[in-house]
């Protein structure tokens, strides 16, 4: 048996294809690239509740190596919409998709104000500068 391993892995080596320096590179960046891919892990959201357009966008992404789930939604004054997706070595797909008529269209809010929140930016808000033409909305973070 040990005679048969060992003429095997001399005929492997013997036949061996030499490798150039950029194919090795590549195939080492290859490497890296399904351990990266294999190890991921994230969670982030974002929302925008806007009352002054009439709007609203929300999202929410959980990574746990090759396995993404999340959601998003958004409201446009016509519709509100929730997709809730997973990805995988199966590719994207949608897993339920939620939608709501919810009106004619977005109503104008001159006195609204649209709050964003972020799992990476925190949380502000702004309203519409009637005083300044130029700018067009102010930053009202407390």
């Amino acid at each position: 048996m040990f005679k048969y391993v060992l003429v095997l892995s001399l005929l492997s080596v013997a036949f061996a294809v030499p490798v150039s320096r950029d194919e090795a590179e590549e195939l080492e960046k290859a490497e890296l690239e399904r351990y990266q891919n294999e190890n991921a892990q994230y969670a982030f959201n974002s929302k925008v509740e806007d009352d002054i357009n009439d709007g609203a966008i929300q999202r929410e992404e959980v990574r746990d190596g090759t396995k993404v789930k999340g959601s998003y939604s958004y409201r446009d004054g016509f519709v509100m919409r929730t997709v809730h997706y997973e990805a995988d070595e199966n590719g994207y797909r949608v897993v339920k998709e939620d939608t709501k008529e919810i009106g004619d269209g977005p109503t104008f809010n001159s006195d609204g104000q649209a709050d964003v929140e972020g799992s990476l930016i925190g949380k502000y808000s702004i309203k519409l500068d009637k005083d300044d033409d130029e700018k067009h909305y102010k930053d009202i973070r407390a």
